[in-house]
């Protein structure tokens, strides 16, 4: 198999995973972690999160960043592999998302919804408790442009449209090698599913 193949179909097995893609998440936001630290967010045992984080190291998505000794315990920290999600762009991607059948799609695009619920919620918990000097923080960047917040109903047409500047965006976004990560970016841009047709396919299911 090509090697940009291979490292797309690792990537996208790994994103396709809800555990795997929070794990992945947590430690480009936060920079390396343990599992100590992981499992007090995400909802498993240890003893699980160290056999998914196993088969991570396997895949060459996470490396084992330093070892910590803490009064005789021994912490491993993991980190990303950035070689492995730097040789992919976001086009490399999006092409490959194109082309899942339905069950791979399907468990792709249910695992990123929730890994960004979860994420959102936790901003959200962290606005909550920001004392005077966060809010401070969050007027400059509102300010400055830096925090976005919106929503809004589109047709198709503007989707489209959206996708073509996001595209291009993402592609800049590739390119710059120089930037330094501190910012969340999730877009969503999502059919809308009238509630009582959700609700008569789960009576159905």
């Amino acid at each position: 198999m090509d090697g940009l193949i291979k490292n797309i179909d690792v990537l996208l097995n790994n994103f396709s995973n809800k555990t795997r893609l929070m794990i992945i998440t947590l430690i480009i936001n936060n920079g390396p972690m343990t599992v100590t630290q992981l499992s007090k967010v995400i909802k498993t045992s240890r003893s699980n999160l160290y056999q998914i984080i196993k088969g991570m190291l396997r895949d060459n998505v996470l490396i084992q960043d330093r070892v910590e000794t803490n009064k005789n315990y021994v912490e491993k920290y993991y980190n990303i592999n950035e070689k492995l999600f730097s040789s992919v762009r976001s086009k490399d991607i999006i092409n490959a998302i194109s082309n899942m059948n339905d069950e791979r799609l399907r468990d792709f695009m249910v695992s990123f919804l929730t890994t960004a619920s979860a994420v959102i919620s936790m901003i959200a918990g962290q606005v909550a408790m920001a004392d005077t000097d966060d809010m401070k923080r969050y007027h400059e960047e509102i300010k400055n442009r830096f925090i976005t917040m919106s929503f809004s109903s589109i047709s198709k047409e503007m989707a489209s449209r959206y996708y073509d500047i996001h595209r291009k965006f993402m592609e800049d976004v590739d390119s710059d090698e120089d930037q330094n990560y501190d910012h969340l970016l999730y877009v969503i841009s999502f059919p809308v599913t009238p509630y009582s047709m959700f609700l008569n396919r789960r009576n159905h299911h």
